[in-house]
C-alpha cells in the first residue's frame, strides 16, 4: 500500500472565535475526503477541545503544553484572533500567545511548524474596560508580529473558511512539489548510474568483444532485421488514444473577458476588490478586442463577463491602457465588480417537491452534462420546473450546455478547448447562482468526442445555523450533439 504522510496542524486561539475553529476542522475534514489521498497525506487538526484531557500541574496551560504543545511535532501552526487575546499564563500574556511563542522557538530550532496567523476585522460591542483592554492587547500583539509575519485579515467566519481552504490547498501543492523534486532527481540518477559489479562488468565486456570480432556482419544483419521487426510490432497511436489523455483541473493563466479568452501575464486584486490585469495581445484581432473594451468606446461603463481560475463575476471596465515595450504591446486593464449583478438571484423557492439545492444540482447537470428532465404528464409543471432550472431571474440564464458551441469552434485544438471550456463553466456555474464556490472542476476529453466531467461546488449559505450544501456532478457529456 502507498505510504501516507500524517500532517499535524495546531490550532491556537482565544475563546471569541468558535466558528472559525469549527470551520478550520471542517476544511481539514473536507480536504482529507477530497484531495489529500492523491497527494499522499492525511491532515489532522489538533485543538484543546478535542485532543486534551483533564490533568494537574503547574497551571492549566502547562498541562496543555505537555499533552499537545510539543510544537516540533507539527507541520503547521494556525493562530486566530479577533477582540480577545486570552487569559494570562505565568509565562506569557495569554495561552494563545504562549503557544505562538513556543511555535516560533520550534521553528527557529527545528525548522517547523510553519506559522500562519489570521486576524478578524469586523465590528464588535466592547462595552467594558476589560473588553477594551483585551482589544488593545490584540492590536499590540498584531503590530508586534507584523514585522516578521505575513498575516491575513478576514471580515467574517465564512470569509476565514474560504481563505483557509484556499491557503491549505496552495500549501499542500507547494509541499508536494518540494517532495517530488528529490524523488525525480534520484530516479534519474539511478537510471544514469546503476550499481554494477566490476568483475562481472569486465567479463561481460570481454565476451561481447569476442562476439563482435567473430560475427560483426551477422550482427549488422540481425540488428537491421530486429529493427524492422520492432517497427512493425509497435502500435500506432491513434488520435482518439492521444485525446483520451487530455485533462485539465485548472485553466492556468487564461482569463475570460467579454466572452473572449486571453492569456494573462498577471491578475492583481486591489483592496477595493477591483482587478488589474496585464495582457499581451497575441494578434491584431485580440488587440482590437482589448481596445474595444475601453470605456470611451461606450456611452457607459461596459459590463463584461469575467472568469479567472475558480472565480467569476460581471465586471465594469474602468480603464484600458496599452503599453508598448520594444514593439510588444501590453494592455493594462482595470476592472471593477458590478455589484448589482454578482450571481445574486431573487429569493429561491422549492417547487413541486424539489428543494432549491436539488434545482441547483439539476441546473449544474444541464450546464455540464446537457441533461434536462423529461416532460412529465403535467406539462405546466414541467415547463415551470425547467424555468427554475434555467434560472429565470439570475444574472445569467442557462440556455444550453456550456460546452457545445465551444467544441464546434475549438475541436481541432482539444487542449485549448478544455481550458476555455473550464473557464466558461466556472462563469456560468457561479453567475447562474448554481454555486457560490468552486471546489473542483476537472474536464477530461475521452475518445469519440466524449467529455468526462467531475465537479464539486458549494452553495451559498441560506441560513446561519445550517452548513451550505455541496453539489457534486460526475458524468459524461456527448459533444457530438
Amino acid at each position: 500500500m502507498p505510504q501516507v504522510e500524517k500532517i499535524k496542524i495546531f490550532l491556537a486561539s482565544p475563546s471569541d472565535v468558535p466558528k472559525e475553529r469549527n470551520y478550520l476542522v471542517k476544511v481539514i475534514d473536507e480536504t482529507n475526503r477530497t484531495i489529500a489521498a492523491s497527494k499522499g497525506v492525511m491532515l489532522e487538526a489538533i485543538c484543546s477541545e478535542k485532543n486534551a484531557f483533564p490533568g494537574y500541574g503547574q497551571d492549566g496551560q502547562a498541562v496543555l503544553n505537555l499533552q499537545i504543545g510539543k510544537m516540533q511535532e507539527y507541520a503547521l501552526f494556525v493562530g486566530i484572533m479577533w477582540n480577545r487575546i486570552g487569559t494570562p499564563t505565568p509565562r506569557a500574556e495569554s495561552g494563545t500567545v504562549e503557544e505562538f511563542e513556543r511555535a516560533v522557538k520550534s521553528l527557529q530550532k527545528k525548522g517547523q511548524p510553519e506559522i500562519w496567523f489570521y486576524f478578524r476585522q469586523s465590528a464588535a460591542q466592547l462595552n467594558t474596560e476589560e473588553a477594551l483592554e483585551q482589544r488593545r492587547k490584540v492590536l499590540a500583539f498584531k503590530k508586534k508580529i507584523q514585522g516578521k509575519a505575513l498575516i491575513r485579515e478576514y471580515s467574517a467566519p465564512a470569509n476565514f473558511r474560504d481563505q483557509f481552504r484556499e491557503h491549505i490547498l496552495l500549501w499542500l501543492s507547494k509541499r508536494e512539489s518540494k517532495t517530488l523534486q528529490p524523488s525525480v532527481i534520484a530516479s534519474k540518477n539511478s537510471k544514469l548510474s546503476p550499481t554494477v559489479n566490476n568483475t562481472s562488468k569486465s567479463s561481460t565486456t570481454k565476451v561481447a568483444s569476442r562476439r563482435k570480432s567473430n560475427s560483426s556482419s551477422t550482427q549488422k544483419s540481425t540488428q537491421l532485421k530486429s529493427s524492422s521487426t520492432v517497427k512493425k510490432q509497435l502500435p500506432t497511436r491513434s488520435s482518439s488514444t492521444t485525446r483520451s489523455r487530455k485533462s485539465v483541473s485548472s485553466s492556468g493563466a487564461w482569463v475570460l473577458l467579454d466572452d473572449k479568452f486571453f492569456l494573462t501575464e498577471s491578475v492583481d486584486t486591489q483592496a477595493d476588490q477591483s482587478l488589474i490585469l496585464h495582457i499581451s495581445s497575441a494578434d491584431p484581432t485580440q488587440e482590437a478586442a482589448l481596445r474595444n473594451l475601453h470605456p470611451e468606446q461606450h456611452y457607459y461603463k461596459k459590463q463584461i463577463s469575467y472568469a479567472y481560475q475558480n472565480e467569476a463575476a460581471i465586471m465594469q471596465v474602468k480603464s484600458v491602457l496599452p503599453k508598448s515595450i520594444r514593439g510588444k504591446t501590453t494592455f493594462v486593464l482595470t476592472l471593477k465588480p458590478y455589484s448589482q449583478a454578482q450571481g445574486n438571484s431573487m429569493m429561491e423557492m422549492n417547487f413541486n417537491g424539489y428543494s432549491t439545492d436539488q434545482i441547483a444540482e439539476l441546473r449544474a447537470r444541464f450546464l455540464l452534462l446537457n441533461e434536462l428532465l423529461s416532460p412529465s404528464q403535467n406539462k405546466n409543471d414541467y415547463s415551470m420546473l425547467n424555468s427554475f432550472i434555467k434560472g429565470y431571474d439570475n444574472s445569467v440564464k442557462v440556455e444550453q450546455c456550456v460546452f457545445l458551441n465551444l467544441w464546434t469552434r475549438l475541436k481541432n485544438d482539444p487542449q485549448l478547448f478544455l481550458t476555455h471550456a473550464r473557464l466558461a463553466a466556472i462563469y456560468h456555474l457561479k453567475m447562474s447562482s448554481t454555486v457560490e464556490h468552486i471546489l473542483e472542476l476537472k474536464l477530461t476529453l475521452l475518445k469519440d468526442n466524449i467529455l468526462s466531467v467531475q465537479f464539486r461546488g458549494q452553495r451559498k449559505q441560506a441560513y446561519s445555523n445550517q452548513e451550505p450544501a455541496i453539489i457534486e456532478v460526475k458524468g459524461n457529456c456527448d459533444l457530438n450533439i
